[in-house]
């Protein structure tokens, strides 16, 4: 099993399933700054495949997201895994 294919597999069983467009994947969602509960801004992995753009809207766990920045992480020329930085739109007062 390749790494991202080991990546994936332990994000479909830890992970909660998100949208975003016509795309679907199971990723893993935490805060930013630990310890502030103020902050809206979420730190996303997904596996490779799982590729949104700036600006678009991801929706996970009952809430909608908008995407602040998007990369992937590469080992060997391959695309390990997709991180993103999201800000949830319909928390806090919102």
């Amino acid at each position: 099993m390749s790494r991202a294919a080991l990546i994936a597999d332990l994000l479909g069983h830890y992970g909660s399933a998100a949208v975003c467009g016509e795309q679907q994947a199971f990723v893993l969602l935490r805060p930013v700054q630990r310890g502030v509960q103020e902050d809206n801004r979420y730190l996303c992995t997904a596996p490779y495949s799982f590729c949104p753009k700036v600006g678009d809207t991801v929706e996970c766990m009952g809430h909608v997201y908008t995407v602040l920045r998007c990369d992937g992480v590469f080992a060997g020329g391959h695309r390990l895994y997709t991180w993103a930085v999201l800000e949830q739109q319909d928390g806090w007062g919102r």
